[in-house]
């Protein structure tokens, strides 16, 4: 009996939160031969903070011509980056011998880019880390994958990785 294909998405930023996901979910058989995977990296391109690779942030400058070029510099640095980093994913997953793996760099704020291309595409699961914020710090910066569980109807896996590790 031949089961249909999932719809998964696995949210990556870069951070080594994102690589232990990536490793567990590599490691735990969670993907099947026919599911349909997409890796997705959210940029936020806010002027006056542009998350980077590992959480890093770089602060815009203020007004001007050379500010303009910078921040563009900036967003194409990232968006290479990151496109190298979603390549060694794909690969990493192709190995596992699922075929129909690709990625997608989304830009806006991860939680909200995030949810609406999982609504877009139908997901029906998101693949997420967890960094183990605590409540203070989960309230004050915001916890993707607590936004996630409450936006989206589909499965959200939270994968519990610790930064230290």
């Amino acid at each position: 009996m031949a089961s249909a294909s999932r719809k998964i998405i696995i949210a990556y930023d870069q951070s080594i939160v994102g690589l232990q996901v990536l490793e567990w979910v590599n490691s735990h058989s969670i993907l099947l031969p026919g599911d349909d995977v997409t890796v997705v990296l959210a940029i936020n391109e806010d002027f006056g903070k542009i998350d980077g690779p590992g959480g890093l942030q770089v602060q815009g400058g203020l007004g001007g011509l050379n500010s303009t070029l910078e921040y563009r510099e900036t967003v194409r640095l990232l968006e290479k980056q990151g496109q190298e980093r979603l390549d060694e994913a794909v690969y990493a997953i192709k190995q596992l011998g699922i075929k129909n793996v690709k990625s997608e760099i989304l830009r806006g704020h991860a939680q909200v880019v995030i949810t609406k291309y999982a609504k877009e595409q139908q997901a029906d699961i998101v693949i997420c880390g967890n960094r183990g914020y605590g409540y203070i710090k989960r309230k004050l910066i915001g916890s993707t994958s607590e936004y996630l569980t409450h936006h989206l109807d589909c499965t959200v896996m939270i994968v519990r990785v610790h930064r230290d590790k």
